[in-house]
């Protein structure tokens, strides 16, 4: 067979690590390659004597081992990115469909490997499971395992020139090359690159090997330098990561281009992640290894404990391209992208003719970014808002709702100590006839007495009045002094028929109230004059009532504190509107 391809791998024949608790040493791999790159398959051996295979794949590390399932398997001509396919009991989604053959192995494997052989491979995915339905055999063969991280597996024994001498994070081994179409220089980070963009020219070149093939030479007569300068080395989410790659892609609504920077990020043990910008919008992006199942076209679900909505859809296609990519990346290549968003993090599903991925991104500051590689550059302007962008205005207006129960509690509580510590008393209450008379005329009530000082006292007429009028002047007299209080009021109340309908108007009751009223012996003379609508005696209980709860006061306090938390929340609300109106989808309500 060919020797292997040189790639980015720190495994090799005789590393170590640990899977579940179970250690295991590297005896063998496999290499396989496809119309977009290639991946490694290494096999393992743990303490116990059983196999399994550690795959590598742009930059993300798989453990399986091989199953035996009762049901049916479907044809390879069957599947399609993004099905569902039931198997054992347990549903799984189709991720990934490639038609690759191995071109290399080395050391102890399971099988003999020959000249290489073609392979269809199926890879399945659930929320915690991944699969792999291997075609090169009839029955097809079936490998169950589940993605892992570098540091999970604890691995050893790794290859001497890849470790940093300081127990840091690896250094890139760096080759550097001439254009063979313009000349210019040219350096690839790392082997795990499959094609790199020249800037100069603009021509897209596979690597392979030692040796370098001019595959594409695109035409582009756009250039687009990036903000953040290939070879830019910085820290995010722990992780020490290098800009290797820039690519600028776009989509189109109702024939408006809608363009954003995507800039590939490589660690040699964290694997690729990708920067994304976006009219000044920063986000950072790994893929999922656990994609949620959710068919094309959903409008929202749930994820990680989160609830995700649908932003938006359509068809992403790259323009431009500079720099290295561990796939053969072309300008033109088109995908189908979903959007689906929970500021800050967002879910975007891309979907090929042979491949469905995730990826999670996180918004981040301009300012974060800008610490976090030591760019002196001014970040660019931010435009509008974006799709996952924090609400800024949700802390504020959940730290405005809590000052308001805050106070509104505080309100009610003294209202309530003022009603139980000033509790009220009824100090009168009689029964008054308001006789039919063509002039005005008076009634006098009995003395009452009050032992103290009212801080209010309210009197309240209660009246049998129908479809006519009273006008009422109240003198509230002090029977030793001769102090008097006055007081004028009108009582109205009319009611009828229209069809099947009934109408009111008026009230047949009313009340006013006397502030500050001393200590004494009362009596209330009412001077009143019935109309003439309906001449009938009105019936009146006359009800005087000291220090009563004034509740109105306290509802006219919450009125008034009810503006912020109102006001805080249409602000709140603004914001996710201008978000949503950016949307594929249209405006939103809150």
């Amino acid at each position: 067979m060919a020797d292997l391809l040189e790639d980015s791998s720190l495994l090799q024949i005789g590393s170590e690590g640990s899977f579940r608790e179970r250690h295991f040493v590297v005896i063998g791999r496999i290499q396989l390659q496809y119309r977009s790159g290639l991946w490694n398959e290494w096999h393992i051996v743990f303490d116990d004597g059983r196999g399994a295979w550690l795959a590598e794949a742009a930059g993300e590390l798989i453990v399986s081992a091989q199953v035996q399932v009762s049901d049916p398997l479907p044809a390879f001509e069957a599947l399609a990115p993004a099905m569902e396919v039931a198997l054992d009991g347990r549903r799984f989604t189709v991720t990934d469909l490639q038609t690759a053959r191995c071109i290399a192995g080395q050391g102890e494997l399971p099988f003999r490997v020959a000249a290489g052989y073609d392979v269809n491979t199926a890879d399945l995915r659930s929320s915690d499971r991944f699969l792999t339905i291997d075609y090169s055999e009839a029955p097809p063969l079936v490998f169950v395992g589940q993605s892992v991280t570098f540091a999970e597996l604890q691995l050893g024994k790794l290859k001497d020139h890849r470790l940093a001498p300081t127990g840091g994070t690896s250094p890139l081994a760096v080759r550097a090359f001439n254009c063979p179409h313009c000349a210019a220089p040219l350096t690839i980070h790392s082997p795990a690159i499959e094609s790199i963009a020249c800037g100069s020219c603009g021509s897209i070149i596979g690597v392979g090997n030692d040796n370098v093939q001019l595959l594409v030479r695109a035409a582009q007569a756009l250039r687009v330098v990036p903000w953040l300068p290939l070879g830019s080395v910085g820290t995010l989410a722990g992780v020490e990561w290098q800009a290797i790659g820039f690519m600028r892609r776009s989509t189109y609504s109702e024939g408006t281009e809608y363009p954003w920077s995507e800039y590939l990020l490589f660690n040699a043990q964290a694997g690729f992640a990708w920067l994304i910008e976006y009219q000044g919008h920063w986000s950072f992006a790994r893929t999922l290894a656990s994609p949620p199942a959710v068919s094309p076209g959903r409008a929202g679900f749930r994820h990680g404990g989160r609830d995700y909505r649908l932003f938006s859809r359509g068809s992403a296609e790259v323009r431009y391209v500079v720099g290295e990519f561990y796939w053969r990346v072309a300008v033109g290549d088109r995908c189908h992208v979903d959007d689906y968003i929970c500021p800050p993090l967002m879910l975007s599903r891309e979907l090929t003719a042979g491949e469905v991925s995730w990826s999670q991104a996180e918004y981040l500051e301009p300012g974060e970014l800008s610490a976090a590689f030591g760019v002196a550059t001014p970040a660019i302007p931010r435009v509008g808002v974006y799709a996952n962008q924090p609400n800024p205005l949700v802390d504020r207006h959940r730290r405005v709702c809590g000052v308001f129960w805050k106070l509104a509690l505080t309100a009610i509580l003294v209202q309530l100590a003022f009603a139980y510590l000033f509790a009220s008393q009824v100090v009168l209450k009689q029964a008054l006839v308001f006789a039919e008379l063509d002039e005005e005329a008076s009634v006098r009530s009995q003395d009452f007495v009050l032992g103290s000082r009212a801080r209010t006292l309210l009197v309240r007429h209660s009246t049998d009045l129908d479809n006519n009028w009273l006008s009422l002047s109240s003198t509230l007299v002090e029977r030793n002094t001769g102090e008097a209080y006055t007081g004028v009021q009108e009582i109205s109340y009319y009611s009828g028929s229209t069809g099947s309908e009934r109408w009111y108007e008026g009230s047949p009751s009313d009340e006013m109230v006397f502030n500050g009223v001393p200590a004494g012996s009362y009596y209330l003379l009412v001077d009143y004059q019935l109309g003439s609508d309906r001449r009938v005696a009105v019936v009146d209980t006359l009800e005087i009532m000291r220090n009563p709860a004034a509740w109105s006061n306290l509802l006219l306090l919450l009125i008034f504190l009810a503006v912020f938390p109102l006001w805080s929340r249409w602000r709140r609300n603004a914001f996710e509107a201008r978000r949503w109106n950016e949307s594929d989808l249209g405006g939103e309500d809150e």
